[in-house]
């Protein structure tokens, strides 16, 4: 069975320990969450969506953790670290994508009408096609686990510290990215939500916050525990419900193109149930995009904004702030930089 994989606060960190030693302490905890769940995923067929799933998000944490401690990490080092946790997280990724589908033609296949079921046979074993060569190519990015892994891990903890004087707190080491991150996430929700693909970079933004947040989450009293990091979790199911019907509308429609081209005879055989799942998965993102919407609201909200501030003191409290996606938000400028 996988671990849990939501509670992932790190125990012991506080405002006052050196920035070394909680840099030390979070990237090899990250890091063997990676190597424990590519394990799981390698080499357990029982439970394997559960563990496929753990992996990708054990990545993006492990890759956040990386970023956000990459001033105590050599260039050469961090580079490396950095590419294999990618080239991971490609390779579980499609095998994700596909374990969606395949879950969801099997749930609704039990509920399919008799005419129905030979394009939900016809998409299954499409599916499956596919996502066989998927668990091969996650094979082939850890050709020699677990002993490569746990020396990329073994070099990368062994090579952190702080090389200026004097170091600085995790708290003061945090604060300015922390703040240049809700920073950028704030510039991404300004934009707009009539891109999917935008919507697709608030997720990604808003995922690595929340994953950074864990990180210092103590360093700042229970504010962004009860604030923070729960409309961060919000955003995720919001949005990854969003993205899950987007990716499958537009493979949907590639299906129906590439048997037009291909079978044209067998076209109208397929094309009538893979059309209404289109128009459902479309009807789900546009659901999604009013959901986001009240989230931006609450997001914009005075209660969320003096709960920002404990952590970014230059964000200012905005009274009577809509969130409305069709509104014209007025964000501060960044005190900071944004070359985070």
């Amino acid at each position: 069975m996988t671990k849990d994989i939501k509670n992932q606060r790190i125990a012991d960190l506080q405002d006052s320990t050196p920035v070394a030693d909680a840099a030390r302490r979070v990237i090899a905890l990250r890091l063997e969450a990676v190597r424990d769940c590519l394990g799981r995923a390698l080499r357990e067929s029982e439970n394997r969506r559960q563990n496929i799933h753990a992996l990708r998000v054990a990545t993006r944490r492990a890759t956040a953790a990386v970023d956000f401690f990459r001033e105590c990490l050599p260039r050469r080092i961090c580079k490396q670290v950095r590419g294999h946790l990618r080239l991971i997280r490609r390779a579980v990724g499609a095998a994700r994508d596909w374990d969606v589908m395949l879950q969801r033609l099997s749930k609704a296949a039990k509920k399919a009408a008799e005419a129905d079921r030979p394009t939900y046979e016809m998409l299954h074993g499409y599916a499956l096609a596919h996502r066989i060569p998927a668990q091969h190519q996650l094979e082939l990015a850890c050709p020699d686990y677990p002993f490569g892994f746990d020396r990329l891990q073994a070099r990368t903890v062994a090579s952190v510290r702080w090389r200026q004087d004097p170091e600085p707190s995790l708290g003061g080491f945090s604060r300015p990215l922390i703040g240049q991150l809700i920073d950028r996430f704030n510039g991404l929700t300004e934009r707009g939500d009539n891109d999917w693909e935008m919507l697709h970079e608030v997720r990604i933004a808003g995922k690595r916050l929340r994953y950074t947040v864990e990180v210092v989450e103590d360093c700042f009293g229970p504010a962004l525990e009860a604030h923070l990091t729960p409309a961060l979790t919000r955003l995720q199911e919001v949005l990854g419900a969003v993205n899950d019907s987007f990716n499958a509308s537009r493979l949907l429609r590639q299906i129906v193109e590439g048997i037009a081209d291909c079978m044209p005879n067998a076209a109208d055989r397929y094309q009538d149930l893979m059309e209404r799942q289109i128009e459902e998965h479309e009807e789900r993102m546009r659901s999604g995009r009013v959901k986001y919407r009240g989230w931006l609201d609450d997001w914009n909200s005075r209660e969320m904004q003096q709960a920002l501030q404990v952590v970014w003191p230059e964000l200012p409290v905005r009274a009577g702030v809509s969130g409305s996606a069709s509104a014209q938000l007025v964000i501060a400028p960044a005190v900071l930089g944004k070359s985070a």
